[in-house]
């Protein structure tokens, strides 16, 4: 009798790394994500070339606690933002999204 496998658990196991073209598509699917919600453009907008606080990201944007971790999660998770000692501040890959589109 054989061993009950899980759907899910072999899906992932035969799938293996992402290849570098699927890992571009996910960049581009990122950029576009961050790019096309105005909120994350104002989130980038504020930080700007300056380091922020959290509390003075939130006052200038406005935002409701549950929308703005939302909002800086993606952010953060998509690399465009980066959390260094209390400041937020953009990476490189912001940078580029900054300037592309503030």
């Amino acid at each position: 009798m054989t061993e009950n496998v899980d759907e899910i658990d072999a899906y992932f196991d035969k799938k293996g790394e992402p290849t570098e073209a699927e890992n571009v598509k996910y960049g581009h699917w990122a950029m576009e994500k961050a790019s096309i919600n105005p909120t994350r453009r104002k989130l980038l907008r504020i930080v700007g070339i300056f380091r922020k606080t959290e509390i003075q990201l939130k006052e200038e944007s406005g935002l409701n606690d549950f929308f703005f971790k939302f909002h800086m999660d993606f952010l953060l998770k998509e690399g465009f933002l980066k959390l260094e000692d209390g400041m937020y501040r953009l990476t490189d890959t912001g940078i580029s999204l900054h300037d592309s589109v503030c």
